[in-house]
């Protein structure tokens, strides 16, 4: 089974500095595992050329697919698009039809110069069109150029997995339970070993108010052709322990 899988570059200081709450991240991480696109990796970066271009560069070595977001906005600081022109070896230069769309976008003497650098991409892109607001961005080799606003983003991006090639869905259960880690980890553990073509993770959680905690299990795989059997063996395990359950 062909397995796709992406890297996630966030770029922008005020992700950085905590001034901006990403979420672009989580958001495109959700439909990428739902498509069938295994997310290897997430990283943020600063605004600075050296940074944008050695990341750009490994995640497109390593990665079917690389998705960036923020820097390509109007201001002085959006230097995402020249940076991935210079990754590539590219001329940075204006699209004639990313202008267009610009130009017709703006009424009468509002596409001023700020906002005619958002037309500078680098040479040989495909636009990715954006609907809400007309700035496009763009795909270079393996890699999407996308804002950072959310909400733009989000149509954007929803758009582009349309056309992006994909495999299985990762399939996924989660188990809940009353009992604590400390109780099932040494079990857990020796499923992990048997069955390895999942991943088993165990996130514990605690009510201060009521005194009351367990475990959330979850069990994933993008290979295998069912859960039921780790599932079921997990579960009973629970069972043994004097422990309820529930499917979430």
């Amino acid at each position: 089974m062909t397995i796709f899988t992406a890297g996630i570059l966030i770029i922008g200081d005020e992700i950085l500095s905590g001034r901006t709450q990403d979420t672009n991240a989580n958001f495109i991480a959700k439909q990428l595992t739902s498509s069938g696109i295994k997310l290897e990796e997430i990283k943020v970066i600063k605004d600075q050329t050296k940074i944008i271009v050695e990341s750009v560069r490994s995640f497109s070595q390593k990665y079917s697919y690389v998705f960036t977001t923020g820097g390509i906005g109007p201001t002085h600081d959006d230097i995402t698009s020249e940076s991935i022109a210079a990754a590539f070896d590219k001329e940075y230069e204006i699209n004639r039809e990313a202008f267009n769309i610009l130009e017709k976008y703006y009424p009468d003497g509002e596409f001023n110069k700020s906002r005619q650098r958002m037309a500078k991409m680098p040479a040989d892109v495909h636009l990715i069109y954006n609907p809400l607001t007309a700035a496009p961005g763009f795909v270079l080799n393996n890699v999407y150029v996308l804002p950072g606003v959310p909400k733009i983003m989000e149509v954007m991006f929803i758009n582009v997995l349309k056309n992006l090639k994909k495999g299985k869905p990762k399939k996924i259960t989660t188990i809940n339970t009353n009992l604590y880690e400390s109780k099932i980890a040494s079990f857990l553990k020796d499923t992990q070993e048997k069955y390895k073509e999942c991943s088993i993770g165990s996130y514990p959680y605690f009510n201060f108010l009521s005194k009351t905690g367990g475990v959330n299990i979850s069990v994933s795989s993008w290979t295998m052709s069912s859960l039921d059997d780790v599932e079921k063996e997990i579960i009973e395990m629970i069972k043994l322990n004097g422990g309820n359950y529930s499917i979430v």
